[in-house]
């Protein structure tokens, strides 16, 4: 990334690191560190997520066929079905960080004042006292109120677009690919392995192509 830092300051193209290299208010300008942390951010919280939310989405689908000939019959029905799809399996898991304000135990392990913890969104999403069946896919869940994108003040900026995306890639892909279906098992897939993120590596599919 440094070195595409350095690229765009000597020959400038119409792209987002562009921009950004090239940012100025009152004289002041990004740092090397603030552009690397900010490109970083964008690529993680902008692209990964979304591609997850859809590949993730897709496969739920996949898995309840009862529900994707739902959505397939009425594609009025998906923007409560992106919403379920984030809550069933969403593309981000343990990013929410939060400082424990005293001793406590849970589960038995004590946490002490001032550790960390990780808290799993994908867990509060299957919590049984919100959500009734909560491992089951229901796109016309009523007050789907999911963590999906956290929540308070460090709420997911990026929600609205990502919803849209998720909304026309995954109606896109069902309406317009007869017969969508995965070509190895769904035990063979591999997943990654990065903590904060939830997604697959690869999703083999196939569909039947019109004559």
């Amino acid at each position: 990334l440094r070195q595409v830092f350095a690229e765009r300051r000597k020959e400038p193209r119409n792209d987002l690191i562009t921009g950004l290299v090239h940012a100025e208010e009152s004289g002041d300008t990004l740092s090397e560190d603030e552009l690397f942390a900010m490109v970083i951010l964008l690529i993680v919280a902008g692209h990964e997520t979304t591609v997850n939310l859809i590949g993730n989405g897709a496969l739920a689908l996949l898995q309840h066929p009862e529900q994707l000939a739902k959505l397939k019959a009425d594609p009025s029905l998906i923007e409560a079905a992106v919403e379920e799809l984030l809550r069933y399996d969403g593309p981000v898991d343990r990013a929410t960080m939060r400082f424990a304000a005293e001793d406590v135990e849970l589960g038995g392990q004590l946490i002490q004042r001032g550790q960390a913890v990780a808290v799993a969104l994908t867990s509060a999403n299957r919590d049984p006292d919100q959500f009734a069946q909560p491992d089951e896919v229901d796109i016309t869940r009523p007050d789907n109120r999911h963590l999906a994108f956290g929540f308070g003040v460090h709420y997911c900026v990026g929600a609205p677009l990502a919803r849209m995306e998720g909304q026309i890639a995954i109606n896109t892909l069902v309406q317009r690919l007869p017969n969508l279906r995965l070509t190895v098992p769904a035990n063979e897939l591999k997943w990654g392995t990065v903590p904060i993120i939830r997604g697959m590596k690869h999703m083999p599919v196939a569909w039947d192509v019109k004559a």
